[in-house]
């Protein structure tokens, strides 16, 4: 997927759009439920391995989506996901967990199943919780460096844009982030992401690595600057937007994300996720 036409305020640094734009697998939330076992969905039951075991000692979880990566890849412009499987995402929806303590990093989970395992439809624990079903559909998206995260402090370091271009820069990323979306929210796997507050990445690196970020403490910690370095092996898995057509919402109208280490991506080692969320 290509940029679309830059406009005049921006034509001077669009070698530098170019050069920061990553394709995304953008998705939608259809209103009919998942034609069948193993299918991309959000919400329902999820399909799990007959000897799958979801307690945490930590926190009950509770079930969010479930992306056939066969389904998923082939709008996969980076190669960077399994070409099959199924990912499954859990969430402690009663607490809803924000992602900064590192006491409470069993508040979330994702699930790599691989293609050729035995999957059945598994009764959730909590149902009061549960999301209604909705069959999801994909795309190519693009995304483009957002305020507040530490890839948009080097997009504008290198662009070093004035005030007018700035504010032009707003305005075109999100009529890059509207082409690859249908209804509901700004759902996606990969790419970019769309940060409501701070710097994601270096928050990953911090929590799970022992340090409390819910206030000043990790960040002021003497270990912060020798773990800083690996902020950027952190890298966006999910994006989930609050969604009306799908009548929920994370804290006030915000999102969740799920990052994963780009090694840890490599090797399929999906249970090493971080997730946080961040609204308004």
């Amino acid at each position: 997927m290509k940029l679309p036409p830059v406009p005049e305020t921006l034509r001077r640094i669009a070698s530098v759009l170019e050069e920061f734009s990553v394709p995304s697998v953008a998705f939608s939330l259809e209103p009919e439920r998942s034609a069948g076992v193993g299918g991309s969905k959000l919400g329902g039951a999820p399909d799990l391995p007959k000897d799958f075991k979801l307690s945490s000692s930590d926190a009950p979880l509770d079930f969010l989506l479930q992306i056939n990566l066969a389904e998923a890849s082939a709008f996969d412009q980076t190669a960077t996901l399994p070409k099959s499987g199924l990912l499954s995402f859990f969430y402690d929806l009663k607490e809803q967990p924000w992602g900064y303590d590192p006491k409470k990093l069993g508040g979330f989970r994702v699930q790599y199943t691989p293609a050729g395992v035995p999957i059945v439809a598994t009764a959730i624990s909590r149902p009061n919780f549960a999301l209604g079903e909705h069959r999801i559909t994909f795309r190519t998206g693009l995304t483009l460096p957002h305020i507040g995260s530490r890839v948009y402090e080097q997009f504008d370091k290198v662009g070093d844009l004035d005030d007018g271009e700035a504010e032009a820069y707003f305005a075109f990323s999100d009529e890059v982030e509207r082409l690859g979306r249908q209804t509901g929210g700004n759902h996606h796997l990969l790419g970019h992401s769309d940060n409501v507050q701070g710097d994601m990445q270096l928050e990953a690196q911090l929590v799970t690595n022992g340090l409390y970020c819910g206030n000043e403490t990790g960040y002021k910690d003497p270990r912060r600057k020798a773990l800083e370095s690996g902020a950027d092996d952190w890298m966006l898995l999910l994006q989930l937007d609050s969604d009306e057509t799908a009548e929920f919402m994370w804290g006030d109208a915000g999102m969740l994300y799920y990052w994963i280490r780009k090694q840890d991506l490599a090797a399929n080692r999906f249970d090493r996720v971080w997730m946080t969320m961040q609204c308004g």
